[in-house]
């Protein structure tokens, strides 16, 4: 009777771990995780790392590990270009991004507007107030929603400086025929010809190994991206002049967003702003850091608001030259008005 007993109680149980197998009851059966690919366009050792990182934490905490988040850093997933980079989000190749929006504009024009010469009168005070907080920021995040990805949060690459191994740059006397590597975007290569220097369109991955050469003079980069690169080991020079904003955005594809709950969709809302606001006050931090570290490597010359008055004025066609492609009322979100 004990045999017969004991031979029924093992079978009991093991029908019970079946049943667990097959239909997910009593805990047997772990739910698999889904892993989302995440490409970031800067180095480890980048600022950018801080939102990539805390959106990784708080998706797979609040998550209970059902998402996980594997970081691809330098370009990785698009072989180190950036436009791949970015075609890849909107069609879903990637399902989760950081992008500077810089980058977005072959895919929108219209997104060039936050990148134009000294729309942000006021620093980061005008930033907040007019992109993070205003209807220009809605207006932004609006046009990459369109390209197919669902923004998560905002973060910064900061404001560009511009480097050179030539001479400091306090005028537009000093821009002339300087061989500047730009990104591949319409509006800089435009701006920079107005300044009187010779723009040079340049994958990112190129830059050291160019200026390292002398096949350009200098280039124009927001602080971190330039310290990450380690470009101040290869020039002479920097002008601090926050000519031009830089903002970064946190995206998943279309596709990616399409399959999640309602549940998980608050959840990756909620894991992006968080991870992107504590990006921003991390990369604002660095600033005074960074430049105090360059004094070893560059000259280092802040432009004074009259030197500051003089590229504005030389700049200003560009805003009537792009008016028609970026729209006046776009500008207007942004507190610029055409006279």
């Amino acid at each position: 009777m004990r045999k017969t007993s004991m031979r029924n109680a093992s079978m009991f149980v093991a029908t019970l771990f079946v049943v667990a197998f097959l239909f997910g009851g009593a805990g047997y059966c772990a739910e698999k995780s889904v892993e989302l690919r995440m490409n970031v366009t800067t180095s480890e050792s980048s600022v950018w790392m801080v939102g990539a990182n805390e959106f990784k934490r708080l998706v797979e905490e609040k998550t209970g590990g059902r998402y996980t988040i594997s970081i691809f850093p330098n370009e990785q997933l698009s072989g180190g270009d950036l436009l791949k980079g970015v075609e890849m989000l909107f069609t879903g190749v990637t399902d989760v991004d950081i992008h500077s929006v810089i980058n977005m504009t072959g895919f929108e024009p219209k997104l060039t507007v936050v990148t134009m010469p000294w729309l942000f009168p006021n620093g980061y005070q005008s930033v907040d107030e007019l992109l993070f907080n205003g209807e220009g920021g809605k207006r932004i995040r609006a046009l990459v929603e369109g390209k197919g990805a669902r923004v998560l949060g905002m973060g910064e690459n900061g404001f560009r400086q511009i480097t050179n191994n030539v001479r400091p740059i306090t005028s537009l006397a000093d821009m002339r025929r300087l061989k500047i590597r730009t990104p591949p975007i319409a509006m800089y290569v435009d701006l920079f010809k107005l300044f009187g220097a010779d723009p040079t369109v340049m994958s990112y991955s190129e830059v050291f190994t160019a200026l390292q050469q002398g096949a350009i003079d200098g280039q124009e980069n927001p602080l971190d991206t330039i310290r990450s690169g380690k470009l101040q080991e290869v020039q002479k020079y920097i002008s601090i002049w926050n000519y031009s904003y830089d903002p970064t955005v946190l995206s998943v594809s279309g596709k990616v967003w399409a399959t999640l709950s309602e549940g998980d969709k608050k959840i990756f809302e909620e894991a992006g702003v968080a991870a992107m606001k504590a990006q921003v006050e991390a990369s604002r931090a660095k600033d005074v850091e960074i430049i105090k570290s360059f004094e070893q490597y560059m000259r280092i010359t802040r432009l004074t608001p009259e030197q500051i008055a003089e590229f504005q004025k030389a700049a200003t066609p560009i805003y009537q030259q792009y008016k028609d492609k970026i729209g006046a009322d776009l500008f207007e979100a942004f507190g610029y008005t055409f006279k």
